[in-house]
């Protein structure tokens, strides 16, 4: 194995939960390859998004910096795109890992700007999605994405959820194990080590999953989330009108099994594809010569608190990310890592990895030290995530936790307060309890801190100047 210089392949999927995979927990969902990296590396029991949004997470995984200081703040096109080239001034991995000698790849899901941009990026070759398109258009399916969602609008029983119309071959998931494939054989041939980001599609809604892994679970073998009872009490009103505003207020759990059951049904089709780019590995005899890495961006509420996609909301449901990385002659096998970890930490990760210089403004830390099973002690002792908006709206909210305690701030509604410890599901929102204030201003004192030195735009719009801090911290701040 070569650990100076190794081969990475980055296996990113988009939307998926913590607990949809085996190595996680699950007993019901079937993801055996995926497990394998865990298997014969290390997982990551507290690894979290810095924000449950497709555009602003990539962001922070190509620079390692918070979405507040690289500038993607939501997703590419919201808001008329204040946002979509505030990234393009900010180091990022492939350009770096390119100068340094690595043959540098892309394949799949980007959602970012200057798409296919080999000279800008530093990927080359890069397989875009609309390439898969093509080839879909060329096989002569009369499908797109727009169809695709229309076809599987909230229903009678549940929502974006059943076949899609093409079969697996076709799907964009087989495309893009076939696309790394190809990188990998082509890398293989060469003398330089190699970086591939693999970026799947699924399992973002819509839950479009072909034949026959759409009917392989059985929803009764779903068991109901321990918050799905979920009445918002002393919670931010932006919740239930998220809830109305994606038309689930109607749905039962019945109707959630049925959705969860073909969510996990897809969980196993990327499993398959995954196994698929493993074993070609394994063929050309750089599987132990190639650090693994599996994650996602988010994840997904599927029904937990009765609410649906990612939202304006701090759920671990879609905060906390599955993440395990498999590193032979430098990850015991087995081993599991119980300290916080975020997205930003991969981009600095990748050029440690590399042994390549990390650049001074970056946000995240090399996992390094934690892969060789050693926990520096100043490491993090609490995670933040932060959102400012989706869609319909511009909404500033931010969250710290830690092992025990969860605190999110909403600026213009009710703060929330959870103990994890005795209340895992979030339902009960301690903030308003007189009892808690001591615990909340610990809760917020560790915001500020992490506010003042990540500089956050709250801290630095002028908005904390004199006595504002002794106000947040006291409760009136509003």
């Amino acid at each position: 194995m070569n650990t100076e210089r190794p081969n990475i392949l980055f296996l990113l999927t988009d939307m998926q939960r913590y607990d949809a995979l085996g190595f996680n927990g699950n007993a019901v969902c079937k993801t055996p390859a995926i497990d394998r990296i865990a298997r014969e590396g290390m997982r990551f029991c507290r690894a979290y998004t810095p924000i449950a949004l497709c555009s602003p997470a990539r962001g922070s995984l190509l620079t390692g910096m918070f979405p507040h200081n690289h500038g993607q703040l939501s997703n590419m096109g919201n808001f008329n795109r204040a946002f979509d080239l505030n990234i393009l001034d900010k180091a990022a991995y492939p350009q770096i890992l390119s100068d340094a000698g690595y043959n540098v790849g892309y394949v799949g899901k980007w959602h970012l700007p200057r798409e296919g941009d080999s000279e800008f990026w530093g990927f080359d070759p890069w397989h875009r999605t609309r390439d898969w398109n093509q080839s879909v258009r060329d096989a002569g399916f009369d499908w797109g994405y727009a169809q695709e969602v229309q076809r599987m609008e909230w229903g009678g029983d549940a929502p974006f959820c059943g076949r899609s119309q093409l079969p697996a071959e076709y799907m964009q998931e087989h495309w893009t194990a076939d696309r790394t494939i190809d990188l990998i054989e082509g890398f293989c041939e060469g003398d330089k080590p190699f970086m591939i980001c693999s970026s799947f599609f699924g399992p973002h809604f819509p839950y479009c999953v072909p034949e026959p892994y759409d009917e392989m679970y059985d929803p009764d073998t779903v068991d109901r989330w321990i918050n799905f009872d979920e009445q918002f009490v002393d919670k931010p009103s932006v919740q239930q009108k998220e809830m109305l505003r994606w038309n689930g207020s109607h749905l039962t759990w019945p109707d959630w099994q049925k959705v969860i059951a073909t969510y996990w049904g897809y969980c196993t089709f990327i499993d398959d594809q995954v196994q698929r780019v493993l074993h070609v590995l394994e063929e050309v005899g750089q599987l132990d010569n190639t650090v693994v890495v599996y994650s996602s961006d988010h994840g997904d509420m599927l029904g937990s608190h009765r609410l649906f996609n990612k939202m304006m909301n701090m759920y671990n449901e879609t905060h906390q990310i599955p993440l395990a990385i498999r590193w032979p002659g430098v990850v015991e096998p087995s081993s599991m890592c119980d300290d916080f970890v975020s997205l930003v930490d991969m981009m600095p990760t990748f050029l440690d990895m590399a042994g390549v210089d990390i650049p001074d403004k970056v946000d995240g830390c090399s996992l390094l030290p934690l892969l060789r099973g050693e926990t520096p002690s100043d490491w993090r002792e609490d995670i933040f995530a932060e959102h400012h908006g989706y869609e319909p709206a511009l909404c500033t909210i931010r969250m710290v936790q830690t092992r025990k305690w969860k605190y999110i701030y909403n600026p213009c509604s009710e703060d929330e307060l959870y103990d994890l410890e005795s209340d895992p599901g979030e339902l009960h929102n301690l903030a308003p309890k007189l009892g808690y204030k001591h615990v909340l201003r610990r809760m917020k004192d560790r915001m500020v801190k992490w506010l003042r030195d990540t500089n956050d735009g709250i801290v630095n719009d002028g908005g904390w100047q004199s006595n504002s801090y002794d106000l947040f911290v006291s409760g009136r701040e509003r």
